[in-house]
């Protein structure tokens, strides 16, 4: 879909006579942005207000107190939080519980804590130092080009701004009749507090479709579109009649009564095949061939496992275990990793393999307190597994193996069935430190077993298949002899079509070069199935080609037989692969 602006074609009209000649005049207009969750909604704009951040008004912004009522109000904010999301928890809605619960743990982050602290002493009052501390911290997610990741910056925001209020005195905006909301970005604690009978849909300036607040919309069957070109956020629009097609993600701007009636219809045949596609959940993905494929889902938090199994997931093919090493001012202990990944196992159950990625760290995912030297070319540098093996830094290498201890003692805890896998592996070399990696992890497991650990006993002997990602062409022709050793492969194919092309993916004026069905792409994974097959060895699928339609009848056409998605398009990838 092309972003901007464009008469509709069925615009209203006006008829102005200037010098006897008749003048057509278009009042209606079509804005377009992505999709964030499809359906139909109809009525007002009503544009939530814009904070005041840096600059709202303090009741007594005396600057001898500042830390220490900012610091409270953090405090306050994760009361807040915990609360929302036990109400939450309460009423069945374990996917608003899950991200309301990770907000709470955001507001008690030490490295927020220290960004407030340190604007304090700066000579900022309680508001400013809040403000400036949470854009500082959301700016580092921000800068992540993972989109899930970058997009966890609103929740940051969100749990800032939360906190102001509470020292500002200032009450969650509402619209005063059922509305579009319009905004440059949605704080997902308060697209929650909206009444749902007052919000009929939600069009961003800004956003992600992977943002928390578009997530809890899309579960609530709340039409939104995040990215909408052209978009007007002063409040100019309020009032304006405008009718919003989550499916195509566009906001027509005062429509006639043709647009509305059209876009009901085809919102009512999306309802249809929605209700088709789920009505599916459950059932095996089977091919004309017999042969069966796993659906499994792309995730970054217990919330995203919530997701995941709604939809009927067979397990989780990535965990990015990136977003417990963000937000923070050292490594997470191996504590809070084994309370992280037992809450996903919770999630999953049993049954369901939680995929755990190693740190995708490096170059361009930049976390300070790892002291990583900055790199011209970041996605050719010292990034991903490379980092274990980097010459005098234990530190790193300690990392990786924390991750990789905290998965065994967190799935030995709940009985659970464990993958874990290498990111940016190339030669034969790292699969072997891999190898080594994970028996010194159970080797030292078994020495705090003997010495009367119990969880690390049955932690140092708990099965683990372990594998690594294919993103490298020397890698993906060598898998062969590469993979032996290991349990399976996962294609990342992302970064494979970025190094296949030369063209980097963050980089627009590239995007025509980002095609992952491009014959030299293919070719590769060609090469990959037949490697993998010759090692005997498990092939899936973790990238973003697994998650279309066309994409994944290419992939299983291939002889792949496991693909990994985001939650929100298995439905239709299930659907069009069954029978297929």
């Amino acid at each position: 879909m092309q972003h901007g602006s464009s008469p509709s074609a069925n615009s209203q009209c006006l008829w102005r006579m200037a010098g006897g000649i008749i003048i057509f005049m278009s009042t209606s207009r079509a804005l377009h942005g992505v999709i964030g969750a499809g359906g139909f909604a109809h009525g007002p704009i009503w544009t939530l207000p814009i904070a005041g951040g840096a600059s709202a008004e303090h009741p007594s912004p005396r600057l001898d107190t500042a830390q220490a009522d900012a610091l409270a109000a953090l405090a306050q904010a994760r009361a807040q939080l915990e609360a929302l999301a036990a109400g939450r928890r309460g009423a069945g809605d374990e996917l608003a519980a899950e991200i309301f619960a990770s907000q709470a743990l955001m507001a008690a982050d030490p490295t927020l804590i220290a960004a407030v602290q340190g604007a304090a002493e700066a000579g900022r009052t309680a508001v400013e130092a809040l403000y400036f501390a949470g854009e500082e911290q959301a700016a580092i997610f921000a800068a992540i080009p993972d989109e899930y990741l970058a997009a966890r910056a609103a929740d940051v925001r969100d749990v800032a701004g939360r906190a102001v209020r509470i020292i500002t005195g200032a009450t969650t905006p509402l619209p005063t009749a059922p509305s579009i909301l319009v905004a440059d970005d949605l704080p997902p604690s308060i697209g929650a507090e909206i009444p749902r009978e007052l919000l009929l849909g939600i069009a961003l300036r800004g956003g992600s479709r992977t943002a928390h607040a578009v997530i809890l919309a899309r579960a609530a069957g709340i039409p939104c579109i995040v990215a909408t070109a052209g978009l007007a956020i002063d409040g100019s629009l309020d009032g304006t009649p405008a009718a919003l097609d989550g499916a195509s993600g566009t906001l027509h701007l005062s429509p006639n009564a043709t647009t509305i009636e059209r876009l009901r219809a085809e919102a009512g045949e999306a309802q249809a095949s929605a209700t088709r596609r789920a009505g599916l959940r459950g059932a095996p993905c089977v091919l004309k061939s017999g042969e069966r494929v796993h659906l499994l889902a792309n995730i970054g938090s217990a919330d995203d496992a919530v997701r995941a199994v709604a939809v009927g997931a067979e397990g989780v093919g990535l965990l990015r275990t990136e977003f417990l090493l963000l937000e923070r001012s050292t490594p997470p202990s191996e504590a809070e990793q084994v309370t992280a990944f037992r809450a996903i196992f919770a999630a999953l159950g049993a049954e369901r393999p939680l995929t755990l990625r190693l740190a995708d760290i490096g170059g361009d995912k930049e976390v300070p307190y790892l002291r990583i030297p900055h790199e011209a070319n970041p996605f050719l540098g010292v990034r991903g597994y490379r980092l274990a093996m980097l010459s005098g830094r234990a530190d790193l290498r300690a990392l990786f193996a924390s991750q990789i201890s905290a998965g065994l003692l967190a799935a030995a805890a709940a009985k659970a069935r464990l993958r874990v896998m290498a990111p940016m592996v190339a030669v034969r070399a790292e699969v072997d430190d891999l190898l080594a990696l994970v028996a010194t992890v159970r080797a030292d497991l078994a020495q705090r077993g003997a010495a009367g650990d119990a969880a690390a006993a049955a932690a140092a002997t708990y099965a683990l298949h372990l594998g690594v990602m294919i993103e490298v062409p020397a890698a993906a022709l060598t898998v062969a002899t590469l993979a032996r050793g290991l349990d399976f492969v996962s294609i990342g194919t992302n970064d494979l079509t970025q190094y296949v092309m030369a063209a980097d993916r963050v980089n627009p004026a590239l995007a025509p070069l980002q095609d992952a069905t491009a014959p030299g792409v293919v070719a590769l994974l060609k090469a990959i199935v037949a490697g993998a097959a010759e090692a005997g060895v498990e092939v899936g699928v973790c990238g973003e080609l697994a998650g279309s339609a066309v994409g994944a009848k290419l992939l299983t056409d291939l002889g792949i037989r496991e693909l990994s998605m985001d939650p929100a398009v298995i439905d239709e990838v299930r659907e069009a692969l069954i029978g297929a």
